[in-house]
């Protein structure tokens, strides 16, 4: 184990000082959204009470609830705008934007300033040395990647104590660790420049010594994690990130804490939540009993799954929420051990059905030498399953080898952790949007049925819209039936749909389906956003609108700013993981 351990140096106070107050400012954020949460559900409480016993109309109020947050959340407003920059957040919205500037300037100001109070013997402040400023950043940078582990962890008390929930954490996960990936930059850069000045051999910037050999391997590492985690490798070769960013994890922060002992002080904490985190997930995963119902090919592009997962059917899954899947199709050897344990994917529940299974059972008397007949009779018994749809499109390396175990009848397997996701409060408002892409329906069905399925009592909505834009005709098949469900449904909700098919060439096609769908079929045309909120905004009067979208990061985003306009709340599917 390299040199002795120095707590007290200014490299460590630097570090610690920084953690301090970081924990510090979050945590006050935690009890002002818990505090904003016990208000915000008084509130309904308050409004279901007048609704049910004084028969209040729904036009008597805006069906927005104020609470603190909202209010400054609604001043904020313009600052929701959402922009992308290459290589750093493929969406990122003003309001992060400014905050994350300010929280690199605040790394700046540590870095060079902390602790803030001049040595005894020191009458005046300094600029640090290179050489005693790498390490002032590497210490600010291991705080920073304690942060990164715990907002990259799915199951913590963090989620609950902020709000966020983990795919809302992810971005900031990306952003935080980037961060501290800038300020060890120096150090490493530094190190390796003062070993080779050290003898004169270019190996020697690497293992010098023990010290040396060390920090070269956390750093490896940390390359292999960071280089793996752009965007195009995330979306197009998911298991190449998925597995480099566990190795790369275990060997950089393994070799860390060899490189310095007093890493283990910032990282023991947040690696402790997260073998909790793996322990908690592979309990969810491999214990909890999942049965595959059934699973078929609708397309060259989609596969649908019926799962009956208790977690899913009990109660507690809302709509908009996802699971992490993952599809064993009976390798042997190290490929099935990875797929048990690594090759997870990230998937939206489209459904929760409920199946009726009726079993007749005849019961045969017995024959008597005193009767010269005899009467059977039978029995019904009634079984009633609940169960979950995943719709799957070949998007990656994984679906894509789904698709093709599907198609060639392969004995499958599943495993599901979950239920994540937040909980959407869309009932609390009159009109709800659904701006939809592709695949990017499934949540969107989801919040569509129980708008439609809940009791006036307990839901504001008066309204849906549904824009979704797909290829073909063919992709729309797959999601006929839900879309039929809502449309007979019998409810009070008014129901807006428009479907476009920006690639279908058959005209019979489309005019089938607005037939058979009772809704708009727009074919060879995108829709127009600015054109669609500004329509719903003069439908409604611009009166408490929620808009829900899912889909390509332009899409999404163009959504995004076209609310923020309107002042309508919003919420996106981020699968940025």
């Amino acid at each position: 184990m390299p040199g002795d351990l120095h707590l007290f140096t200014d490299f460590h106070k630097a570090g610690y000082l920084y953690l301090l107050c970081s924990w510090a400012v979050f945590l006050s954020y935690c009890a002002l959204y818990q505090t904003d949460q016990f208000i915000k559900i008084w509130r309904r409480r308050q409004r279901r009470r007048k609704r049910q016993y004084h028969k209040q109309d729904d036009d008597d109020d805006d069906g927005k609830i104020r609470t603190p947050l909202e209010i400054i959340n609604d001043f904020l407003r313009p600052l929701e705008h959402t922009i992308s920059i290459p290589y750093v957040a493929t969406m990122i919205s003003l309001k992060h934007f400014i905050s994350m500037t300010l929280f690199c300037i605040i790394n700046i100001i540590f870095c060079y300033f902390a602790p803030f109070k001049l040595h005894p013997e020191v009458e005046r402040y300094e600029v640090p040395i290179t050489g005693i400023l790498d390490r002032r950043m590497a210490y600010v940078c291991m705080a920073n990647w304690s942060f990164a582990i715990v907002l990259g962890t799915r199951n913590s008390i963090i989620t609950n104590l902020c709000g966020m929930t983990f795919e809302q954490l992810i971005p900031f996960h990306r952003w935080v660790a980037r961060i501290g990936m800038a300020e060890t930059a120096l150090h490493i850069f530094y190190r390796w420049w003062e070993g080779y000045a050290t003898t004169g051999q270019w190996y020697d910037s690497f293992m010098l010594n023990e010290e040396y050999l060390s920090g070269s391997v956390s750093t490896i590492g940390y390359f292999i994690l960071y280089f793996t985690a752009f965007d195009f490798i995330r979306r197009n070769f998911f298991r190449t990130f998925y597995y480099s960013h566990l190795i790369g994890f275990l060997i950089g922060t393994g070799g860390a804490m060899w490189h310095e002992w007093s890493c283990i002080y910032f990282f023991y904490p947040p690696c402790i939540l997260w073998v909790l985190d793996r322990a908690l997930r592979s309990y969810k995963s491999w214990v909890e009993p999942i049965e595959l119902i059934h699973i078929e090919q609708y397309n060259e592009k989609i596969v649908h799954a019926k799962v009956a997962y208790k977690p899913l059917t009990d109660g507690s899954f809302r709509p908009g929420q996802y699971v992490f899947a993952a599809y064993l199709n009976g390798k042997k050897g190290w490929k099935n051990w990875f797929e048990r344990h690594a090759e997870w994917y990230p998937m939206t529940i489209s459904d929760i059905f409920t199946t009726t299974t009726t079993t007749t059972i005849t019961n045969e008397p017995a024959s008597s030498s005193s009767s010269s007949s005899s009467v059977s009779s039978s029995s019904q018994i009634t079984e009633q399953k609940r169960g979950a749809s995943i719709h799957i499109k070949a998007l990656g390396d994984g679906t894509r080898q789904l698709m093709e175990d599907v198609r060639d009848g392969k004995k499958l397997e599943l495993r599901v952790d979950g239920p994540y996701g937040p909980r959407l409060h869309y009932l609390d408002y009159s009109t709800v949007a659904l701006f939809a892409l592709g695949i990017g329906v499934t949540p969107a069905l989801t919040v569509l049925k129980d708008c439609v399925e809940q009791p006036v009592r307990r839901s504001c909505v008066r309204r849906v819209y549904l824009v979704w834009s797909s290829i073909n005709a063919d992709e729309i098949q797959p999601f006929v039936d839900y879309i039929l469900y809502c449309k007979t449904y019998p409810s009070s909700v008014q129901l807006d749909m428009t479907i476009h098919l920006t690639r279908e060439k058959d005209k019979s096609k489309c005019t089938q389906l607005s037939e058979t769908l009772g809704c708009t079929i727009i074919q060879g045309k995108r829709p127009n956003i600015p054109e669609c909120i500004d329509q719903i905004a003069y439908d409604v009067d611009h009166r408490n609108v929620w808009v829900h979208t899912c889909g390509s990061v332009p899409f999404m985003m163009s959504i995004i700013n076209e609310a923020t306009r309107h002042q309508f709340d919003f919420h996106h599917e981020t699968f940025e993981f």
